[in-house]
């Protein structure tokens, strides 16, 4: 099992905006509930059931994207100064113990334009579990 704890939300970009985030990880997707404001507090936990072994788990994402929502927009997902998103493989986490990382501040980025810089942060902790491990507290 992924667990994935979406936090807290700093220095998105935009005036009077409401961020929700889209967690995909393993063919699988969450959302969180609307917030307001950029620098919102989620505190929301999504548990992922994956059933692979710990080396294809390797070859996995996390991604992590923030997007506004408006009345403008019918329900359509609008990006947050183009796109703001955290992605990475597992292999490329740094693993100990049970957990891969607690209380992290990822910096999200545009996919489209590498040099755009920030575009804010996310703060998440994000376990992976095996069968009859206990998650730390």
């Amino acid at each position: 099992q992924i667990r994935v704890r979406i936090i807290e939300g700093r220095q998105l970009p935009g005036n009077n905006i409401k961020p929700v985030v889209k967690v995909h990880v393993c063919g699988q997707t969450h959302r969180t509930r609307i917030k307001r404001g950029n620098n919102p507090f989620f505190d929301e936990i999504f548990f992922y059931n994956v059933h692979m072994t710990p080396l294809e788990l390797l070859d996995e994402t996390v991604s992590i994207r923030v997007r506004k929502t408006s009345a403008y927009s019918q329900g359509c997902w609008m990006p947050v100064a183009s796109s703001s998103h955290f992605t990475m493989l597992f292999r490329d986490i740094p693993v100990s113990c049970s957990f891969v990382f607690f209380r992290k501040w990822l910096l999200l980025s545009d996919p489209e334009d590498t040099n755009s810089g920030a575009k804010g942060y996310m703060k998440v902790s994000m376990f992976v579990l095996g069968t009859g491990d206990e998650p730390p507290v």
